[in-house]
């Protein structure tokens, strides 16, 4: 697995009204992935020590053939202008600091619900081990 992370600071008006934000982050999370099947999963972090107002999001691809696919579906969704249109709009929520892609070790280390014994165990894909814990 390789996982696509970006960071976005909220905006004044995302901390004026985080209510709102998180409604909104809810449904722009429904529609925006729906049309990329590449992407295998989404998790979402907040910064709880540190920059404040600061999230960061893993979007996780099978491989770098997936994260081609995800590249390749946004521009075909960028040419609808509805789409495109709704997606810039999420410069009112947001302003993005960076991004990166990252990808799992290639041992067995890990537990818990952020454990990884194989690929499939990240912190973008749910565990089957959820609530395990060392022996």
């Amino acid at each position: 697995m390789i996982y696509l992370a970006y960071r976005m600071r909220l905006t004044a008006r995302a901390q004026q009204d985080m209510k709102g934000f998180w409604a909104w982050l809810e449904e722009r999370e429904r529609w925006f992935y729906r049309d990329l099947p590449s992407v295998k999963g989404v998790r979402w972090f907040t910064t709880v020590i540190g920059e404040s107002y600061v999230l960061e999001c893993w979007a996780a691809f099978e491989d770098e053939a997936g994260w081609g696919a995800y590249r390749s579906g946004l521009a075909t969704l960028k040419r609808d202008a509805d789409w495109e249109a709704r997606r810039t709009s999420q410069g009112e929520w947001w302003t993005f600091l960076d991004s990166r892609i990252v990808g799992d070790v290639p041992c067995q280390v890990g537990f818990g619900q952020m454990g990884a014994t194989n690929s499939n165990h990240s912190p973008a894909a749910p565990s089957s081990r959820a609530g395990s814990g060392p022996a």
